[in-house]
């Protein structure tokens, strides 16, 4: 009852630790600010201790406003307002936490500000990033109609403009690249990826794709967005997906490699329609849509079905907070605050068991890539991989193990001598206390480069011992002592193969086989898995068949011998079926084991979470993937809870197959037991 309570614990723990996986998105109840908002914004933002809102409006205004549940719903709000440049046509900003805001003017110039977080006790003001003079985009002083710009860590601001007389120009400041490129039409957008290697122009349902690289702006490719109606592109957080709403219909379009090279492709359809604004979050692909009906859609990049939905009233704009947990609305009357209850979007049972199309794939997969030192990072948890590398590893482990544990087991209990049994069964249960840490280093370390080696050597080892074992039973007659004929001679093969696989593999292929098949071979793969984690079954899975195999009764196997039957033919019709039920038990606990088996195939593969049934390629399991990545996986983050739903699908996968050989163990013993009453 103990084992039971425990087993029950550690279930309910588990789903504890991962339920919050697959709660849905929520928001709360807004919080009503009354601000005068005329006239309308161009830009909303929050500041990241949720205190502070700011907004910056067409005549070069910027304000910062208190968000505070504290007040009456029905009591004004004074903005903190800061006169920041004359008025703007055009504005762009970086993205991130804390963005550069670009306001352009009508006579070619643009003036950088920045929010900046109170320090102090002191109020947010806005701080010049270029300095509090304008920056000249255009030297003739003709308007700026379109704006984008870009600035990283340690990288310089990359500003691309469209002026009144439709020319683009590239400047990045202060380096002082300029580039010009004539259009033919005004464009509807500028959207820059946050490397600046990449500048999409929008006009109408024509999208072009130029390239800015070593001082040169080309274009890469033109592509038609849509048939009809308004189209409008947005670019998603990281810089690799476009935001494309046709008509009220809105799609993803993102990079897919072909011949060609890279080609921006239409990738999925999400849910909402008749979209009329959107909003992206700054660090997160997670978007917000609002529809004709002035209805909110909170939607993820790898989900085409919506998180939430809730009506609002008549909205003009929406913005999210750094971290995407809050949004601001702006209506004619004021602000709508939000709280938004989503920790989890890139995680749901889509992502986790089917392929999902992932930017910079060629097509949809299944992956496993928990961290990644790249800006605008997506988190890819499917766990097909490490259950895939699971079932391959233990798979092989077995077909290593059982034809060598069975054939011993019924070897030592039929054939073999009582005295070299008593000699034999103890030193193989012995080579069963061997920590698997150690024949994970030995294979780690010097199998693993010997059969780089030696690779067409060990692929033909199984067949070449088969056939020497079966010549030799042609040639050797004394029962019960063959083992010393067959030994040396076994030993004597695998040498000899050992050492001729280096000249056949140059005769017969020209080159090592391991550098014959190229990628296709990994030095730690699931060949040297299978050795390695079959040598550490074999014990326990000989130890267990051995001992069903002895405990038949003596007179089955008497009988059977007395009607003329041949020991071959007594251990393969009597003795086998009769313990049947151990057999089958010492096969699935050798299995169990090899399914949770750690230390083996954390250190004898390349612990790569791919796909694959080549046995040349590397793997991962899912108990060595718990054993790598949670000791720094973040307390309650979606890598340590889908770490901790790999943990209960290895515990739920063990407990089942357990389970299940329990029962047809049973059966087969009640099958044995009624045959056996009948004799």
């Amino acid at each position: 009852m103990l084992v039971l309570v425990t087993l029950m614990l550690i279930f309910v723990w588990l789903l504890y630790s991962i339920w919050p996986l697959f709660r849905p998105a929520s928001m709360s109840e807004p919080v009503t600010l009354r601000v005068n908002t005329d006239p309308p914004a161009l830009a909303l933002g929050m500041l990241p201790d949720h205190h502070w809102g700011y907004r910056l409006d067409a005549r070069g205004q910027g304000a910062f406003i208190p968000l505070s549940a504290a007040r009456p719903a029905a009591s004004p709000v004074t903005p903190l307002t800061t006169p920041l440049a004359p008025p703007v046509t055009a504005l762009a900003h970086t993205g991130g936490v804390l963005p550069i805001y670009g306001l352009g003017h009508a006579d070619g110039r643009l003036t950088l500000v920045q929010p900046v977080m109170p320090v102090a006790g002191q109020p947010p003001h806005w701080a010049f990033p270029q300095g509090q003079g304008p920056q000249v985009i255009d030297g003739n002083g003709r308007p700026l109609v379109r704006l984008s710009l870009v600035a990283g860590e340690g990288a310089p601001l990359r500003v691309a403009a469209v002026t009144a007389d439709r020319r683009l120009r590239v400047r990045e400041l202060p380096s002082g690249l300029d580039l010009t490129l004539p259009l033919a039409a005004m464009p509807d957008s500028l959207n820059l990826t946050p490397n600046g290697r990449l500048l999409f122009v929008q006009t109408g349902p024509l999208l072009q794709v130029y390239t800015l690289r070593n001082g040169a702006l080309g274009l890469r490719q033109s592509v038609v967005l849509a048939d009809r109606g308004p189209v409008s592109v947005t670019l998603l957080s990281g810089g690799g997906s476009l935001l494309v709403n046709a008509g009220g219909r809105l799609s993803q379009w993102f990079d897919v490699n072909g011949p060609q090279g890279p080609r921006l492709t239409r990738i999925r359809d999400f849910a909402p329609q008749n979209v009329t604004q959107l909003a992206a979050e700054p660090m997160r692909r997670v978007f917000a849509t609002l529809d004709t009906r002035n209805t909110l859609t909170l939607n993820a990049a790898v989900q085409t079905g919506p998180l939430l939905s809730r009506p609002l009233p008549n909205v003009r704009s929406i913005a999210f907070s750094p971290q995407g947990d809050a949004l601001l609305a702006e209506t004619a009357t004021g602000w709508l605050s939000f709280c938004i209850t989503n920790p989890y979007p890139d995680i749901s049972l889509r992502s986790l068991w089917q392929k999902v199309w992932y930017e910079g794939y060629p097509e949809p997969a299944y992956v496993w890539q928990s961290t990644s030192a790249a800006e605008g990072y997506q988190p890819k948890f499917s766990l097909m991989p490490v259950i895939a590398g699971t079932l391959k590893a233990a798979l092989c482990a077995m077909l290593f193990a059982v034809p060598l544990a069975l054939s011993g087991a019924a070897y030592t209990a039929w054939f073999m001598t009582p005295r070299l049994r008593r000699l034999v069964k103890p030193a193989l249960e012995v080579m069963g206390a061997l920590p698997t840490v150690v024949i994970g280093l030995i294979a780690g370390i010097w199998l693993a480069p010997m059969l780089q080696h030696i690779l067409f050597g060990v692929l033909l080892l199984p067949w070449l011992l088969a056939l020497v074992t079966l010549a030799a039973r042609l040639r050797w007659r004394t029962a019960g002592r063959e083992v010393f004929f067959l030994l040396p001679l076994l030993a004597g093969s695998v040498w000899l193969v050992c050492r001729l696989s280096p000249w056949l593999e140059q005769t017969l292929f020209g080159m090592p086989l391991a550098q014959w098949f190229g990628e296709g071979y990994q030095p730690r793969n699931t060949l040297v898995v299978g050795v390695a984690m079959g040598f550490a079954l074999v014990p326990v899975i000989f130890t267990l068949a051995e001992d069903a195999l002895f405990s038949v009764p003596p007179l089955l196997s008497q009988g059977s011998l007395a009607l003329g039957a041949t020991p071959w033919q007594t251990l393969r019709r009597v003795i086998m079926p009769a313990a049947g039920a151990g057999i089958f038990s010492a096969l699935m606990i050798g299995f169990g084991r090899a399914v949770g088996e750690t230390m083996i195939v954390l250190m004898a593969t390349g612990n790569t979470p791919i796909m694959d049934g080549s046995l040349l390629q590397g793997l991962r399991a899912l108990a060595a993937n718990i054993a790598i990545e949670l000791p720094e996986a973040v307390a309650d983050s979606g890598h340590y809870r889908v770490l901790m739903l790999t943990a209960l699908v290895l515990f739920l996968f063990t407990f089942v197959l357990n389970t299940l050989a329990e029962l047809i163990r049973q059966r087969l013993r009640t099958r044995y037991s009624q045959n056996q009453e009948g004799a």
